[in-house]
């Protein structure tokens, strides 16, 4: 009620719906094309299907619902004990498991970057698909002590029709409200829960991607594989840029409150509604992060387009002819390595004595002659 006519709350249920729409079809169209394309055979494709499936349930199911509570100024919570239980478990399970995938993206382009010979052995497909396995039931796990600190509680509701039958003696009208078993103990797993799910990953990912954009100046080009690379860093910065403000408020959440009034409480909530809708935009960002740093992607993705909208015969193989492009690009060897390579043979040859040794008599049957 504190927020009802201020701009924030205005500015918030009117841009959600666009982020909950928006986030949802990129979302579709980034596992489509990590999916149908070539984009499948790099292991971190795994990852980035997860990370998009996992940001759509997040957009799905807590953004939705505290968008249409916000909107209906009703509590959800209140009318079911279902809800009551996991509509905080939902947002956090959700969010964890977005921010260690986050931070298995960082660790991979490390690996590619640094370990560029023994990236594939150590992110293979199977392996990758049991680290995703891994994260989604650790999250899971961590995130369950919320059903077992919120209850529901049956509370008299105070009309002029509830004194009137008071003085009847009959029975009081009640109503079910979700409040906390104990409030310093929902408050230090809360801090718990920011820690697991923001913070820790947040320092993680700064480190990682430290490394990784150090590696990229020495290097000081940028090949197809390195433009995936800058893409998926792209990616995590944005992540920490969005996650980082609804840490702090967090933070500034805890700090008791000294004056009072409803000021103060005003303060608190529009700033979490403003660090709340930056943290749903990065939920949202990937897909334009993709499109906008990778030419790869963008040409993956206008060629789904052409094989759903144009089913003409010249456009059939495109996905083909694109895929024998990129095989051609990851075996480009220059002119200079040819002549190069073809130059130490014939040394080889020359230095057996082969070739120059007119004392050598070949026969024609033998395996000389044969050769």
């Amino acid at each position: 009620d504190l927020l009802d006519d201020t701009f924030t709350h205005k500015v918030y249920l009117g841009l959600t719906p666009f982020i909950i729409c928006i986030g949802l079809l990129g979302n579709i169209l980034t596992v489509c094309v990590f999916i149908l394309t070539d984009l499948k055979k790099q292991s971190v494709s795994i990852i980035t299907i997860a990370l998009a499936i996992v940001d759509s349930f997040v957009l799905l199911i807590p953004v939705s619902i505290l968008w249409l509570e916000k909107l209906l100024s009703r509590d959800f919570t209140d009318l079911s004990p279902f809800w009551c239980r996991t509509h905080g478990f939902f947002d956090l399970a959700f969010t964890c498991c977005s921010s260690w995938l986050m931070v298995c993206i960082a660790f991979e382009r490390f690996c590619a970057v640094w370990l560029p010979h023994n990236n594939k052995t150590i992110f293979t497909h199977s392996r990758t698909r049991r680290l995703v396995l891994s994260i989604v039931l650790l999250s899971t796990l961590l995130s369950t002590w919320f059903i077992y600190a919120v209850k529901m509680i049956e509370v008299p509701r105070l009309t002029v029709s509830n004194a009137f039958l008071l003085a009847r003696n009959q029975t009081t009208i009640h109503y079910s409200k979700c409040t906390v078993y104990d409030d310093s103990l929902y408050d230090s797993m809360g801090m718990f829960s920011v820690i697991i799910n923001y913070i820790l990953p947040f320092g993680l990912v700064l480190l990682l991607n430290s490394t990784v954009i150090y590696r990229l100046c020495q290097r000081g080009m940028v090949e197809l594989t390195s433009s995936i690379t800058v893409m998926l860093t792209l990616v995590c910065l944005v992540h920490l840029f969005c996650t980082l403000p609804f840490q702090c408020w967090w933070i500034y959440y805890e700090i008791p409150d000294r004056t009072g009034n409803c000021t103060w409480l005003k303060t608190k909530l529009i700033w979490r509604t403003i660090t709340f809708t930056i943290r749903n935009i990065n939920y949202m960002a990937n897909f334009f992060l993709y499109s906008c740093s990778s030419k790869f992607f963008r040409d993956e993705l206008k060629g789904l387009i052409f094989l759903c909208l144009l089913p003409h015969e010249k456009y059939q193989n495109y996905h083909y002819r694109r895929q024998s492009l990129y095989d051609n690009l990851q075996q480009r060897v220059s002119l200079t390595q040819l002549v190069m390579r073809r130059l130490s043979r014939a040394t080889e040859l020359t230095n057996a004595g082969m070739i120059n040794n007119p004392s050598i008599a070949v026969s024609p049957n033998g395996p000389i002659g044969n050769v």
